[in-house]
Formats: C-alpha cells, structure tokens, sequence
C-alpha cells in the first residue's frame, strides 16, 4: 500500500469515526431538533466518507470552490454535553469538530516536501474548512435567523 492509499485509508476511517459519534450523540440528546441536527451531522460524515473513496476512482476527487473561513469555530467555545442539547449547541460541537480536523490536515500538509502527497493533504485541509464553512452557516443561521 503506498503512503497516499494509507492516508486515504486512514482520512476515510476518521470520517467513520464521526459518522458513529454524532449518531451516539443523537441517540443521547433528549430535545428531538437537536437529534435531528446530530442525524444530519452524521449524514453529512458519510458524504465526506463518499468523497474520499471517490479519490480511488480514474477521475479523483475534485473541490468545487475555496472555502471563506470567517472564523466563527475560532471565537466559540463548544459547549458541556448534556442530554439537553440545543441544535444551535450541537452544531457549535461540529463546528469545533470540523475545525479541529481542518487544523490536523493543515498542519500534516505543513511537514511534507512539495508533491502529491502535499497537495492531497492540502486539498484535504481545503475540505475540511469547507465544512467548517458549512457548519458555521448553518450556527449564523439557528443562533439569529433573519426576521421578516
């Protein structure tokens, strides 16, 4: 197995592994919007798990866009778990989650000499803040909906 197939291998058990967290934690949670939330987090994980097997396929795994990191995970502090849990906490504990992922890519990206391995762990860095991004979206829009 080459290093990049280990990576792989390694980023598609890591998404796995989220995918199982936020399903304990819905089965946790008493408030029924909040495992709703954690249901969807754990969906969204096995998307991501989708993505990465895609790039065992002939035409790779492609990112559409860059990411806008706006920083919100940066300035939140995720919350105690409780069985009472808040949609609006829930999604503060992925966008942590997601930024602490994208960090972990970031800084593997950082000890590589330039090449493909690099560049996919950059690339992986790039879609793990995307997700940020979305997390942190989704927070903007339960903590202060707009008003009509």
């Amino acid at each position: 197995m080459s290093e990049m197939e280990a990576i792989l291998k390694n980023a598609i058990a890591q998404e796995e592994l989220s995918h199982e967290f936020y399903m304990r934690m819905a089965g946790l949670v008493s408030h029924q919007e909040t495992k709703e939330t954690f249901e969807y987090l754990a969906r969204e994980e096995l998307e991501h798990k989708e993505f990465l097997l895609s790039c065992f396929t002939p035409q790779g795994c492609k990112i559409a866009g860059k990411p806008q990191d706006v920083h919100l995970a940066e300035i939140m502090e995720a919350p105690a778990f409780s069985e009472a849990l808040s949609p609006k906490e829930a999604l503060v504990i992925a966008m942590k989650r997601e930024e602490g992922s994208y960090k972990f890519y970031r800084s593997l990206a950082s000890l590589q000499p330039p090449g493909d391995i690099k560049a996919f762990l950059e690339k992986m860095a790039q879609v793990e803040l995307a997700h940020k991004e979305k997390m942190e979206y989704l927070y903007d829009n339960a903590a202060f909906p707009e008003v009509w």
